[in-house]
C-alpha cells in the first residue's frame, strides 16, 4: 500500500478520461480492506444531504442528477485504470479482479432535477453493497457539490 497520494502532482489527471480514478485513493484501500474482511458484500444505504444552506435561503434546488446518470453509465474500469492501481500497489490482486467486473447493481433514489429540497433532507439515497457504494462517493459528491 502507498503511504500518501498527492493528486495535484499525480499523472492521474492526464492519464485517463475515466472518472473511476478521479477519487481519493482511500476509497480503494477501504474497498480492499472490506473485501479482505468480508464486509464488501454487506447491504448498506448511503445518504447525501446538505446540513446548511447559504444565509437567507430556506431551500435549495437540485442540480446534477442528469450528470450523475451519465457518469454512472460510464463508470467502469478499463485495463489501463486497473494497471494504474496495480502498478502503484494501491490495492491487492484480489481487489483488481473484483474491479474488473465492477458495475453498480444497486438503487439510487432521490429528488428530480430542478426540485426543491430542504436542509437535512436526503437529496439522494444510494442502496447496494458496501463495496459498490463506496466507490461512488467521490463521483456523486463531486457532481452535486461542484460539477466540473
Amino acid at each position: 500500500m502507498i503511504d500518501s497520494f498527492d493528486f495535484a502532482k499525480s499523472e492521474v489527471k492526464s492519464y485517463t478520461n475515466s472518472s473511476v480514478l478521479m477519487t481519493d485513493m482511500y476509497e480503494y484501500t477501504m474497498l480492499d480492506a472490506a473485501l479482505k474482511d468480508g464486509t464488501a458484500d454487506r447491504k448498506c444505504v448511503f445518504e447525501i444531504f446538505t446540513r446548511h444552506l447559504p444565509q437567507g435561503r430556506r431551500y435549495g434546488v437540485v442540480a446534477g442528477t442528469g450528470r450523475i446518470l451519465e457518469e454512472l453509465a460510464r463508470f467502469h474500469f478499463s485495463d489501463e485504470d486497473l494497471r494504474f492501481l496495480q502498478d502503484r500497489k494501491i490495492v491487492s490482486k484480489d481487489t483488481i479482479k473484483w474491479l474488473e467486473n465492477y458495475h453498480f447493481s444497486g438503487k439510487i433514489r432521490g429528488y428530480r432535477e430542478g426540485e426543491m429540497f430542504f436542509p437535512d433532507s436526503p437529496i439522494l439515497q444510494v442502496e447496494g453493497t458496501f463495496g459498490e457504494c463506496t466507490l461512488l462517493e467521490t463521483l456523486l459528491l463531486s457532481v452535486l457539490n461542484y460539477d466540473c
